[in-house]
């Protein structure tokens, strides 16, 4: 099976690139992973190794080292020199005369039953590695499509691959057509066809039918993207155990490997390889690690450059960064991401990302500071370029509110509703215009009303007329206009005159 990659988080230590670690500043280095000083694959083709060029096309041979290498089991170790002479003893077999002298494709079926002989055993959809499929003889599409390409190469057949979202599998020119081959089935040659099976007891004959499967989706893939393939499967499981270890050097590895490879294959692992990319630095900011994250984001596109999802990543994780410093009040470190990536940012997370330092820094200048202070570092932020935007200008606005409504709650809080009137008014001729300071002083003078009411009504049932009259008529003096101090003053006139 081909595992696809959606959101996932993918790297690797692959022993067969060169890396410059990368520290943090607190001196840990980043769980083991390094970006690579010189990121390339070391393994060159025997074609490379011949001409001096490159070649999507790989020998027989270079196919099982290159999926050993990405197997974490190069052909140079013990290991893997016991898996290279089991290789080199089916090579001698489908180079023998009996197998060239064949027609392609029944050649191409005998190598099909030459590896569930002496190599396949069980199907097993997660295990890509090579060295599981020659010890232990489990296997899936990837490296069973890799050994029969590798062997079909070898008895001097011709082969295509092919890729979906989730399967590889391929195809072999013969005389007249091409026949396709279902790796992971013994009698996957040429599906649709029936095949004889061994006879259970005498005069029975039984047949087997792999069904014909039409792939929409199916591309055609090199030699090199499917060598690519058991790292990439490789790398997913890794992943999805947390092993970042292991998952990200292979992703880079796959792509150092193809990189040179102008098809739709070589794209999806670039894809591949940008998402594994994104989700490691996403992981480290999740645990925590703003500062890992963003020195590994710096060396890895300083290494690889910008796509479209690294830039998608460099807004998300440096516009993360600077929320989590301003959530901690760290206006200075939060600016200081700003300014060290403001330039690789889009034009939408500049202004998002300066719009939540310019609201960070004012929430940072007048917390816990009195009124008139904070009023005046306001004042100072008007000079500030964000100021000038509508958003900016709308949330100085409503700080500068917001101090000046502080100011009126102690007064409230305290009863003295007047007084309180008067501090909002001061606020709306400070600002201009605000309509919540002017709703604030209207609610206050309300308020005071309702104070004077209370005082008049406890003197007039008292029979006091006169001491109520002049309650009410300070408190409409006071509050001008106001419905209920003028209904009390209408009647305490008529009280006093009867």
């Amino acid at each position: 099976m081909v595992f696809s990659l959606k959101k996932m988080f993918f790297i690797c230590v692959f022993l067969l690139l060169v890396f410059t670690p990368v520290f943090s500043q607190d001196g840990e280095d980043l769980r083991g992973l390094t970006v690579p000083q010189e990121a390339s694959f070391t393994y060159i083709s025997q074609y490379e190794r011949d001409t001096g060029l490159f070649s999507s096309s790989l020998t027989g041979l270079d196919l099982i080292k290159v999926g050993l290498d990405f197997s974490s089991c190069p052909a140079e170790t013990t290991e893997g020199q016991l898996i290279m002479e089991q290789y080199r003893q089916l090579v001698e077999e489908v180079r023998t005369k009996t197998y060239q002298r064949m027609p392609l494709a029944e050649r191409g079926e005998a190598v099909l039953r030459l590896m569930y002989r002496d190599i396949l055993k069980k199907y097993v959809l997660k295990e890509s590695s090579i060295t599981a499929m020659f010890q232990k003889g489990q296997y899936n599409c990837v490296s069973a499509t890799l050994l029969y390409v590798a062997l079909a190469k070898e008895a001097g057949l011709e082969t295509t691959i092919y890729k979906t979202t989730d399967h590889s599998f391929c195809a072999i020119k013969t005389e007249d057509r091409l026949i396709e081959v279902e790796t992971t089935n013994p009698y996957g040659f040429d599906p649709g066809t029936k095949k004889a099976l061994p006879a259970q007891k005498k005069g029975a004959t039984s047949w087997a039918v792999i069904p014909q499967r039409y792939y929409r989706n199916k591309i055609t893939i090199s030699d090199r993207v499917l060598a690519s393939l058991v790292g990439g499967n490789i790398s997913t499981l890794a992943m999805k155990d947390n092993d970042f270890g292991l998952a990200v050097p292979l992703s880079i590895a796959r792509y150092e490997f193809t990189r040179k490879e102008d098809s739709t294959g070589a794209q999806q692992v670039k894809d591949e390889f940008d998402i594994v990319l994104t989700n490691y630095v996403y992981h480290l900011q999740d645990v925590g690690r703003h500062v890992a994250a963003l020195e590994w984001m710096r060396s890895a596109t300083e290494e690889w450059g910008v796509s479209t999802t690294w830039q998608k990543c460099i807004d998300v994780v440096v516009h993360k960064s600077v929320v989590f410093y301003l959530n901690q009040s760290k206006v200075e470190q939060a600016q200081e991401v700003y300014d060290g990536w403001s330039q690789q940012l889009t034009e939408r997370t500049q202004e998002e990302v300066a719009f939540n330092l310019f609201v960070g820094t004012m929430d940072a200048g007048i917390k816990d500071v009195e009124p008139a202070k904070a009023l005046s570092f306001l004042r100072t932020m008007e000079q500030h370029p964000v100021a000038s935007s509508i958003k900016g200008a709308a949330k100085l606005k409503e700080n500068r509110e917001y101090i000046w409504q502080s100011q009126v709650k102690v007064l409230v809080d305290q009863q003295q509703f007047l007084e309180a009137a008067a501090v909002a008014r001061q606020g709306v001729q400070a600002l201009g215009t605000s309509r919540v300071l002017s709703n604030l002083e209207k609610q206050c003078l309300n308020n005071h009303a309702v104070t004077v009411h209370n005082k008049y009504a406890a003197l007039f049932n008292q029979k006091k007329y006169q001491e109520a009259l002049e309650v009410v008529q300070q408190g409409l003096m006071e509050v001008p206009g106001n419905r209920t101090l003028q209904a009390d003053l209408n009647k305490v006139q008529r009280a006093l005159r009867n």
